[in-house]
């Protein structure tokens, strides 16, 4: 779960991410934390821009550096400002989960640590001089984030590991339909009529005579709870029904796929996903809302991307995944 969470920092800036830790603007000597309701080691600003970079690059490669005077909402904050943001909340969470792992016991053993520290040296090896004087950063923070994040990951798949979030593939099923809809009852009878005993292709039909917005339709269990989805789920491929009626108009639907395969485990992923962050968020709100973190506001504030950084470096995460998938 924890690698989803970092892979959402990785792709949607606007994604708030949830992670805890404290700062102090003193160089390296961390963040000052505000209203701390709790003794923790301190997170630097090295530390800090290691992230910020990561996303800074990302992004640049994948737009260009111009996005970054593209504004939201009614305040028009900056892309930015919202991506220093949501690494802010990020890095916030990632010190509570680090808490609450210390709590219940969950540490990193001596083969964790080999394979962090091989994986320090990984990421170490790939940065530019550029890359360094942007960060600030040396190996030693490298390898506090990357153990951090481990922990965290670690202590998830804990959590979660004894929930039985296992989904039959009948209830992720997703299928897919063709529909004619009409409020003419008498057109709806002689459409079904052509299609079923004429032999008219159902498909030429509906774009002929449908007067709905669209004609092809992906379902899944729960997506309309109506007659349509009822019906659908109990054709066969390739199967037509007969008239169904909803209000005032009348439907006639052909199952095209009774059984989607990519999608349907896509959608058994996104359902197993949900209940293990049910059950982490069941332990984690609770420990989250007891134990306030926040961060100093100036250090943040003071970050700004339009100055050019010649950095480059954007695999912090994508490496991880690779050495721990």
């Amino acid at each position: 779960m924890i690698r989803h969470i970092g892979r959402q920092l990785k792709t949607a800036c606007l994604t708030l991410l949830i992670f805890l830790a404290a700062f102090s603007l003193d160089g390296c000597h961390g963040l000052e934390l505000e209203d701390k309701t709790e003794e923790v080691e301190e997170y630097t600003r090295p530390q800090a821009m290691i992230l910020i970079a990561n996303e800074r690059n990302r992004y640049e490669k994948a737009y260009s550096g111009g996005l970054w005077n593209v504004t939201f909402g009614e305040e028009h904050t900056g892309l930015d400002k919202l991506t220093i943001q949501n690494v802010k909340q990020f890095m916030e969470q990632l010190m509570l989960l680090n808490m609450l792992a210390e709590e219940r016991g969950i540490t990193v053993t001596s083969q964790d640590r080999d394979l962090i520290r091989q994986l320090t040296d990984e990421y170490m090896a790939g940065l530019t001089a550029e890359d360094l004087a942007y960060m600030g950063c040396d190996r030693t923070d490298v390898q506090k984030l990357y153990t951090d994040y481990f922990t965290a990951d670690k202590l998830i798949t804990s959590i979660t590991s004894g929930v039985n979030s296992e989904i039959s593939d009948s209830e992720a099923k997703v299928i897919k339909i063709e529909q004619i809809g009409t409020a003419d009852l008498k057109k709806a009878k002689a459409i079904l009529k052509r299609i079923k005993i004429d032999g008219a292709n159902f498909s030429s039909m509906a774009s002929r005579y449908t007067e709905t917005e669209t004609i092809e339709e992906v379902l899944m269990r729960g997506s309309r709870n109506d007659l349509i989805e009822e019906t659908a789920f109990r054709l066969e491929e390739g199967q037509v029904s007969n008239i169904l009626q909803i209000g005032e108009m009348y439907y006639i639907i052909k199952c095209t796929d009774g059984y989607s395969k990519d999608a349907t485990l896509a959608r058994k992923n996104r359902l197993e996903r949900a209940l293990n962050n049910q059950a982490f968020q069941t332990v984690f709100e609770p420990y989250s809302q007891e134990h306030k973190i926040r961060f100093s506001e100036k250090f943040w504030n003071e970050l700004d991307f339009q100055e050019p950084s010649g950095s480059t470096a954007d695999d912090f995460f994508d490496l991880y995944d690779k050495a721990f998938s």
